[in-house]
């Protein structure tokens, strides 16, 4: 956390025109730079005829390859200062951000749903000849790696679910808002993004108010489609992942912020009670998006899950000369 409030507040110091005015070239340099600090590159692939945008930092050699898949509403910026905690751990990083949010396609007829999703993403890994990738995914990124892992278990080293979409074991207060007509979830005009960060998040970070003008613009011009998702995905699928638990046999982490408004604090328990041999974290005083919030505390947690495994891995006797 202190990292992230010290980069932002350099960057501030350091383009003092963002601190007045929202200019979209500015902002865009300003998240490029952040994405060089990670060692991360722009890319784009078509795939299942969209077109999608994903970070790489092109360590094609690395041993592990990582992969962050972003939530609803999101996309891969919300992945950034964890990112480089792998950076200097040696891992390949790859971070898409979903067809139908941030930089990727926006079509407003195309298949939206976990399978839809979870199926791009293979493909994306198959083009970029990665064999077995650790999935980390927030909240509808987390139901659509849960997802990965039931329909590509060959591919999936292991598993991080933070704040995980699939199961709905308690109502939250997002549910009681959206039957009321409030989705707090997808803004449509300035001042509901404000609101949006501040139901999402427990423990906002400092952000530049030109970045968060920049979020909200993109935000609201796509709440249309947002909308449309939410009600045609979402919402009907809200518990799909729960039946098929049991088959996940990736090694599972399951992280969740203790303060999530958004999707309940003891679904987490499903999802431990019924992936086999998995581990649970709660994070105290964290909203729905720890990668944000806590982004230190978050990455090694993820790390030492990783690590772990290998520690564990038995060591195979050499073959005799």
């Amino acid at each position: 956390m202190r990292v992230l409030q010290y980069l932002l507040i350099c960057l501030v110091t350091c383009l003092p025109a963002l601190a007045s005015a929202y200019d979209r070239d500015l902002v865009e340099e300003m998240l490029k730079s952040q994405e060089g600090i990670a060692g991360l590159k722009r890319h784009e692939a078509v795939l299942d005829g969209q077109k999608v945008f994903y970070l790489d930092n092109e360590r094609d050699k690395a041993a592990r390859t990582i992969m962050f898949v972003h939530g609803f509403g999101d996309s891969g910026t919300s992945w950034m200062f964890l990112a480089r905690l792998f950076r200097d751990a040696g891992y390949r990083i790859l971070i898409p951000d979903l067809p139908g949010f941030g930089r990727s396609a926006r079509n407003a007829t195309a298949d939206y749903g976990y399978t839809a999703q979870a199926n791009r993403l293979f493909l994306l890994l198959q083009n970029l000849k990665v064999g077995q990738v650790h999935l980390v995914g927030n909240s509808m990124g987390g139901g659509i790696v849960g997802q990965m892992a039931l329909l590509r278990p060959q591919a999936v080293a292991s598993l991080t679910l933070i704040d995980a979409a699939g199961v709905h074991y308690k109502a939250t207060e997002l549910d009681q808002q959206v039957l009321k007509g409030n989705n707090f979830l997808i803004p449509k005009k300035t001042e509901d993004f404000a609101r949006l960060l501040d139901f999402v998040m427990a423990r906002r970070p400092i952000m530049p108010q030109p970045i968060v003008d920049y979020l909200a613009e993109r935000a609201i011009s796509d709440s249309a489609l947002h909308e449309r998702i939410f009600h045609e995905v979402l919402l009907p699928d809200v518990g799909f992942l729960t039946l098929g638990l049991a088959d996940i046999k990736t090694p599972t982490l399951i992280l969740w912020g203790e303060r999530d408004r958004v999707l309940h604090p003891e679904n987490a328990r499903v999802f431990q009670r019924y992936i086999a041999g998995s581990r649970l974290t709660y994070l105290p005083g964290i909203g729905h998006t720890p990668m944000a919030e806590a982004p230190e505390e978050t990455g090694a947690a993820i790390l030492g899950f990783i690590d772990e495994l290998y520690a564990e891995a038995p060591t195979l006797p050499k073959a005799n000369p």
